[in-house]
């Protein structure tokens, strides 16, 4: 891509996109966990802000040692095999390809209250949305940073001037007499708890962009970090104060769209006019989910892990057409399915929210297992809560997983959806891709030291136990993914490993035991 064509990107920039990819569940679907009570919500809240937070402080210095822009499918590739990998990777795009549904069908549900006459016509309207979404993606480099800025700043100028405003229209005693004030059930808090994720779901997304930053390894880290804790703060804040704008709790547990009520107030406007301030952090957040599932699938394409045809990138703007038509199509297929069988949206979140925690649990695991076994190498960013707080995100991620599996509504029903899923990636994979799959230039340029390191350990292990058949089985695959000659040459010993500057080797794809 021509310089022209690619600009010069900072951590600003990957604060920016943190904003517009996580934004609009700010402004839509979190006040539905308001039947657990405020307060228990409340808890539940803090206690998810502190997860994300956590979790983005490890992810962060995982991005200033190993910059790969690959999110948790690169680093599930290296801390839990191929197979896993390839599967922590498909529900991370699981995930992205959902929420870009979700937010399409609400996207369109506040259209549809904005003109009224496009009711009925929701599927041609979400095609258009697409469209539009599309567009920015296409056309690709300044376009898309720039586009990346303004929504950005578009989103969250309209969220502040919400909360600002909406602190002269506080009400200390509009839900003194409401029964959701004080509620408290343990099992509509556990219940409840996935739904504050829309608050910060996206966030880890951010390590995506690495390749098209010029200083990955410092401005990745800072913009993470800068985002995250704008997202909360902003969270925290647009939670008390629609709190306890009038009409109060009753009504806003149930509100299509909860920022309506404080909107209509402050400015004197209809329901109609206010929606229209929603419309831009709800575009902005369907064009970073885009971003994401894209940079993702262009990942997993290169890694051979996908038909040839899906890691064709355009040759003027850098964008992997195939893989962003195909990841529309499939999210708009989605949205289908809902309007012709509306009980598809109630578990689409269900569904969706299960991917994350399942690839948030992966990055949890895979900074632990790079703290231990990669600790000598050098990082601009260190967390200061280290291992510990790998471990309380990831046991927070479990406990939502068990609030998926346990307390919804007919829980059964994602978790067969989710199995399913999984059952048939499975197939896909033993079926096609393990036989073609590789390591990826990006791979090798960043994350070779990790895969040579697990290659020998797994034939140390394997040697000691006298296995001779399996080491035979292992080295042949293994060589044939790391190729063989890089394979021997890399026999190294990992505390004294300095292979990152040593990762520009030639590597045979298909390499096998001769």
């Amino acid at each position: 891509m021509s310089s022209t064509m690619q600009p010069h990107l900072t951590a600003l920039d990957i604060w920016a996109l943190g904003i517009t990819v996580v934004i609009g569940g700010q402004y839509f679907s979190w006040n539905a966990g308001l039947v657990a009570g405020f307060y228990s919500y409340f808890g539940a809240l803090v206690l998810m802000s502190t997860a994300y937070i956590t979790m983005v402080l490890c992810l962060a210095e995982a991005s200033s040692m190993l910059p790969f822009a690959g999110g948790a499918y690169g680093l599930s590739r290296c801390s839990l095999g191929f197979y896993l990998g390839f599967m922590i990777g498909c529900c991370e795009a699981l995930e992205y390809l959902a929420y870009v549904a979700s937010s399409v069908l609400k996207m369109g549900h506040m259209l549809a209250i904005i003109f009224p006459s496009l009711d009925g016509y929701e599927p041609l309207v979400w095609l258009c949305i697409y469209a539009a979404a599309m567009v920015v993606h296409l056309y690709g480099g300044a376009f898309f940073w720039l586009a990346n800025r303004v929504l950005a700043a578009v989103s969250l100028f309209v969220l502040l001037v919400y909360i600002l405003g909406g602190l002269s229209l506080i009400d200390g005693d509009i839900n003194a007499e409401s029964p959701l004030l004080h509620a408290f059930s343990f099992s509509e808090v556990l219940g409840a708890l996935p739904l504050t994720a829309w608050m910060f779901v996206g966030i880890e997304s951010l390590n995506m962009a690495c390749d098209e930053v010029p200083h990955p390894k410092t401005a990745i880290p800072r913009g993470q970090i800068a985002s995250v804790v704008t997202l909360a703060t902003t969270g925290l804040a647009t939670y008390f104060v629609s709190a306890f704008v009038p009409p109060g709790l009753d009504t806003l547990a149930t509100a299509v769209v909860p920022l309506n009520a404080g909107f209509q107030r402050l400015f004197g406007l209809s329901e109609a006019t206010a929606c229209l301030l929603s419309i831009p952090a709800t575009y902005a957040t369907i064009v970073g989910f885009i971003f994401a599932f894209r940079k993702l699938g262009g990942a997993i394409a290169h890694s051979k892990l996908l038909p040839p045809v899906c890691a064709y990138v355009s040759a003027t703007r850098g964008t992997p057409v195939v893989v962003l038509v195909i990841g529309c199509s499939l999210s708009y297929a989605v949205c289908l399915a809902a309007f012709f069988v509306p009980s598809v949206n109630t578990h689409l979140f269900s569904v969706c929210i299960l991917s994350s925690f399942c690839s948030y649990s992966a990055q949890c695991y895979g900074y632990v297992y790079l703290r231990r076994r990669f600790g000598h190498l050098d990082r601009a960013f260190t967390s200061p809560l280290g291992i510990p707080g790998a471990i309380f995100a990831f046991c927070v991620w479990q406990l939502n997983i068990i609030s998926i599996l346990g307390f919804q509504t007919s829980p059964g029903v994602a978790f067969g959806a989710f199995v399913f899923l999984w059952g048939l990636l499975t197939m896909y994979y033993y079926a096609y891709a393990k036989h073609h799959q590789t390591i990826s230039d990006d791979e090798r340029k960043i994350l070779f030291v990790a895969h040579v390191a697990n290659y020998n350990a797994s034939r140390a292990t394997q040697t000691k136990s006298g296995n001779k058949s399996q080491i035979k089985k292992s080295g042949h695959s293994s060589r044939r993914v790391l190729g063989q000659g890089a394979a021997i040459k890399y026999q190294i010993k990992v505390a004294s490993a300095n292979q990152t500057n040593n990762t520009g080797t030639t590597m045979g794809e298909h390499t096998t035991e001769q």
